[in-house]
C-alpha cells in the first residue's frame, strides 16, 4: 500500500481510559468505523497523554468520523491535530479555534486538558480569518 500524506493524532488525557484494554477497545472501534482509506497505525501512552495515530490522505474526513463516534465526555478530554507525514508542525482540528500548540507529549506541569488551559480558546475566530 502507498504511504499516506498525513498523520492524524487523536490525543486523550492519560487518565481518560480506566484500563489498557479500554484504550485498545477505543482504538479498535476507530479502526472499525474508518474506511480503508484511513489506517489506524497504533498508539502511544505516556507523559500524561494517550495518542492514537491515523495515517490518511484526508485528515479532515478522518477527523469528522472520529467526532461522529465520540461522546461528549470523550470530546471534553480529547484533542485532534494533523501534520504532513514528513512534517513536524501540527494543525489543530479539535477543539475548534484552539491556539495552543499540539505535541505528542508536554512538559512536566503542563496539562493541556486542564480547565484553565482551555480558557485560552477564543469563543470566536478573529475578524477576517473565517474559513470560506
Amino acid at each position: 500500500m502507498a504511504s499516506k500524506k498525513y498523520q492524524l493524532v487523536v490525543q486523550l488525557a492519560g487518565d481518560y481510559f480506566a484500563s489498557f484494554d479500554a484504550m485498545i477497545a477505543f482504538e479498535r472501534r476507530l479502526a472499525a468505523y474508518l474506511p480503508k482509506t484511513h489506517v489506524v497505525d497504533g498508539h502511544d501512552t505516556g507523559a500524561g497523554t494517550t495518542n492514537i495515530f491515523i495515517d490518511t490522505d484526508s485528515p479532515v474526513a478522518a477527523y469528522k468520523i472520529v467526532r461522529r463516534i465520540s461522546t461528549r465526555a470523550t470530546e471534553r478530554r480529547m484533542r485532534i491535530a494533523y501534520r504532513s507525514a514528513r512534517g513536524s508542525k501540527f494543525t489543530n482540528l479539535w477543539p475548534r479555534r484552539d491556539p495552543r500548540p499540539f505535541d505528542y507529549a508536554y512538559a512536566d506541569g503542563f496539562d493541556p486538558f486542564a480547565p484553565a488551559a482551555k480558557r485560552k480558546i477564543p469563543k470566536r475566530s478573529p475578524r477576517g480569518t473565517r474559513a470560506a
